[in-house]
């Protein structure tokens, strides 16, 4: 997983703040949990031991846990539903910004790099060069549901855009999330014809350390995927403004900073030509989503697909020289735990004897730990009809220290899948939980938010905080998330494989439910996510 940025500290006063009760329900099972605890034991164990080297998208213990599970659909019964048997190859592309190749000149002078300006690394370009006039057009924003619309009476067709950061206050926790995304504010300025972007700010990079941090940023490789020329949805060049740039180029088109870090941030041509110019080296290379499929039995509904998802890649192996020291991210919580979820759900519908009505997709994600990079893909260039996808639901990084009585299902709010959940849940004696933590917005960091922008109802499905769920949740962020501590033997009694049965019987449920119902699941009315990305009738 990774999503989780917030400063462990931080994390556990949320947690603290938001405990509860436990349920007194009494659990309903079926029969054969020891046999599906048995074998959600060998899933997990087998993906999170040292042969798969912490599986890595673009490694050998990546390919290694593709053929696993590849493997697995096939003993299952999951017929193929890739491009090339049970794989979607996913081009993926590690991209370095070159130094010498970056420029920025405002009205014919030369900016200094590194201190009045830090250029990224192109998406789709090895070289950029664009000149322009420069218009300011605030946070960058276009939100007609929220009453913004940034670019308004002005033309940036064929021009950089100067675009403040952070966002205009009073905007609903997810949706602001959405909106501070660099990545959303680009994909605007690309819509509107913008051919640059310069990120502007009253406070970036203020001291040596801010310098420093910046520098850091930009000099890394960026992992994306690796989109033809005009199709990665960005603009190809985005140049960000330290404080004494943001000030040098206010100073040039005879504006104060007050004047234009107001309270509306009205768009205006600043007056100014800006050059931007940038290098890029790129590494491409190729990981696979796995996808396998079990075809509805309705023949009115079995062109619709019920998809349920969990990345499959990890962090791979740390880079030491100390001997004897173990360098191995297995990644047993993160996330071979939902992955033998997957599994485990698979052998569950065909153990079920009735095929359910709609389609089920299971897709073994790749490169979720490189920024969401295969659920991208995937939701942007299915397998399947872009129109049947009906639904996700998406594990990531189920605690399986103890053993739940309640469910989270984060984005549930915003749709139908809510009351599904809620449902089936309720059959085992699990009640739905509210998201304890909103300040962190999971519902937009986790691949299951690619298929909320490509339209598709989705959720994120979690363990809830109830029954020692905040204590053992904030152990593991402490100590083993994202190093090599994450293993199946970690904390008192090591990963509970008999929880790990029940939780996929808890997603198998509610994926059942999905693809069994008459209608399928549709967003809230007036819901933004909903009325921003899901077709309109008629389209």
């Amino acid at each position: 997983m990774m999503i989780w940025k917030m400063p462990v500290a931080a994390l556990s006063g949320l947690l603290l703040a938001s405990a509860c009760a436990t349920t007194d329900t009494v659990p309903v099972w079926p029969e054969g949990q020891a046999e599906s605890a048995a074998r959600f034991e060998k899933d997990l164990t087998t993906l999170a031991s040292d042969a798969y080297e912490g599986r890595e998208a673009g490694t050998r213990g990546y390919l290694k846990a593709v053929e696993y599970v590849s493997k697995s659909f096939a003993e299952i019964g999951v017929k193929p539903a890739g491009d090339e048997g049970y794989l979607q190859q996913v081009p993926l592309r590690r991209a370095t910004m070159v130094p010498d190749g970056a420029g920025l000149t405002i009205n014919g002078e030369d900016m200094v790099l590194y201190q009045d300006y830090f250029t990224t690394a192109s998406p789709t370009m090895e070289s950029v060069d664009v000149t322009g006039e420069v218009v300011f057009v605030g946070h960058g924003l276009v939100a007609p549901k929220f009453g913004i619309d940034d670019y308004a009476g002005v033309d940036v067709r064929g021009k950089i855009v100067a675009i403040a950061s952070g966002v205009p206050d009073g905007l609903p926790s997810e949706e602001r999330a959405h909106f501070q995304s660099g990545s959303t504010k680009m994909a605007i300025a690309q819509q509107m014809g913008a051919i640059g972007v310069l990120g502007i700010s009253e406070d970036r990079a203020e001291d040596d350390q801010g310098k420093a941090q910046m520098v850091s940023y930009v000099s890394r490789p960026d992992e994306m995927v690796a989109y033809p020329e005009g199709q990665s949805g960005k603009v190809d060049i985005y140049t960000l403004l330290s404080k004494a740039g943001t000030e040098k180029l206010l100073e040039a088109a005879g504006l104060g900073v007050d004047e234009i870090f107001s309270e509306t941030m009205t768009a205006r041509p600043l007056g100014v030509t800006a050059r931007l110019t940038s290098k890029t080296t790129f590494d491409d290379y190729t990981a696979p989503n796995v996808v396998g499929v079990i075809k509805g039995s309705d023949p009115a509904l079995a062109d619709e697909y019920i998809v349920l998802t969990a990345h499959l890649d990890h962090i791979g192996m740390l880079k030491s020289v100390e001997k004897d020291k173990d360098l191995i991210n297995n990644g047993a919580m993160d996330n071979a735990t939902g992955v033998s979820t997957l599994l485990e759900e698979a052998r569950k519908f065909k153990m079920a004897g009735n095929a359910p009505r709609r389609s089920v997709l299971f897709v073994a994600l790749t490169a979720e730990e490189k920024g969401l990079l295969g659920s991208e893909y995937f939701a942007r260039n299915p397998t399947v009809p872009a129109s049947s996808m009906v639904a996700n639901v998406n594990l990531d990084m189920p605690i399986l220290l103890y053993d739940f009585t309640d469910a989270i299902a984060f984005g549930a709010e915003h749709s139908s899948i809510r009351q599904i959940a809620a449902d089936a849940g309720a059959t085992m004696g699990v009640k739905l939980s509210p998201d304890p933590v909103p300040d962190m917005v999971l519902f937009v960091r986790s691949d299951h938010y690619n298929f909320v922008k490509a339209g598709v109802p989705s959720i994120f499905l979690f363990p809830g905080w109830e029954n020692g769920g905040q204590e053992k949740f904030t152990w593991f962020l402490q100590n083993n998330y994202h190093r090599p501590g994450d293993e199946p033997t970690q904390g008192e009694a090591g990963i509970l494989y008999d929880v790990g049965a029940k939780f996929a019987e808890l997603n198998f449920r509610i994926a059942k439910a999905l693809a069994d119902a008459d209608e399928r699941p549709t967003w809230n009315e007036g819901d933004f996510f909903g009325d921003t990305f899901a077709p309109k009738s008629g389209m």
